[in-house]
């Protein structure tokens, strides 16, 4: 398989920044509701950092994944899809890259403007230059409370749509970015 996308299908490094992406994203989707349930203490702040520090991962493989797109075509959506699902998808996927560099933006905002330096797994810390100001950190707060929840509503509307493509459609889209086109598995 190529490294790079083609008309037809993705690459093998957009497919592997895909899935590492979004096994990133669910880890911190899960990580985030298990701590925003936890009593304040050693245990809460254990999952906080672990938290930020998929997330500054997440950031870097998202920053490398929009670079690679724009250096790459992207494949042709299949010629029997309809405009508006064409239109969709494409809305769907830069909704996703918006809300996620949101989120994953905001979260670090948030744990600077609240007085906290940013530790990446207890391997080193630093803060942003950023003044602790406790409207901004409630402001940066909600800002990344709210954009989970958009991002969630469109990654399960992202997988329902690939899921309808492979087994309503009957077409490559999911393929393309799992095990190739034109194969029976």
């Amino acid at each position: 398989m190529a490294i790079r996308n083609t008309s037809a299908e993705f690459g093998s490094l957009a497919k592997w920044l895909h899935w590492l992406v979004a096994i990133g994203i669910v880890v911190l989707l899960y990580l985030g509701l298990e701590q925003s349930g936890m009593e304040r203490g050693p245990d809460k702040q254990a999952v906080r950092d672990l938290h930020g520090s998929i997330a500054l991962l997440v950031l870097v493989l998202m920053i490398v994944r929009v670079i690679w797109r724009f250096m790459n075509e992207v494949p042709a959506h299949p010629e029997n899809m309809p405009v508006w699902q064409r239109v969709s998808a494409t809305l769907v996927h830069w909704g996703i890259y918006i809300a996620v560099f949101v989120q994953l933006v905001s979260g670090p905002i948030t744990v600077a403007t609240g007085g906290r330096a940013i530790s990446f797994f207890n391997l080193f810390s630093f803060s942003l230059p950023v003044e602790e100001n406790e409207a901004r950190h409630h402001f940066w707060e909600e800002v990344h409370e709210f954009a989970w929840k958009i991002v969630a509503a469109l990654l399960i509307l992202h997988v329902f749509a690939a899921l309808y493509n492979h087994f309503v459609a009957k077409n490559d889209v999911l393929r393309r970015m799992t095990v190739g086109i034109g194969k029976d598995y």
